[in-house]
């Protein structure tokens, strides 16, 4: 016994509207995990950036004391490591579209991609 065609088609139909809503809501679970990952990734560089800088900054403090000791001057000691941080901080300056923002721009892509590799 054949299928009536217009039974054919509304179990057609139900087959591609639930197609459809799985494949959107993959879709949604897709883009929350590549979310959670970049929050994650973004997280943890914040919190290894802020630790890395208290490190620097007492490393700074304690630098600006030894060679305030040095030159018998804390003023002149402080103004030295001044100077270096201006010093290193020019070139960031200079070359922060090419260094940094293509560096964040190139992880994050990294991070999207990623499944994509892992599925071919």
């Amino acid at each position: 016994m054949e299928r009536e065609p217009i039974d054919f088609f509304q179990e057609l139909k139900v087959l591609v509207a639930d197609y459809l809503s799985a494949r959107i809501q993959l879709i949604k679970f897709e883009i929350f995990e590549k979310t959670a990952k970049i929050s994650a990734l973004l997280f943890s560089s914040l919190v290894i950036a802020m630790l890395g800088s208290m490190v620097l900054f007492f490393l700074s403090i304690a630098l600006g004391f030894y060679l305030g000791s040095l030159f018998n001057s804390y003023g002149t000691g402080f103004l030295l490591v001044t100077g270096f941080y201006v010093l290193l901080l020019l070139p960031f300056i200079l070359f922060r579209k090419n260094w940094i923002e293509k560096t964040i721009v190139n992880k994050i892509i990294d991070q999207l991609m990623e499944k994509e590799e892992d599925e071919q």
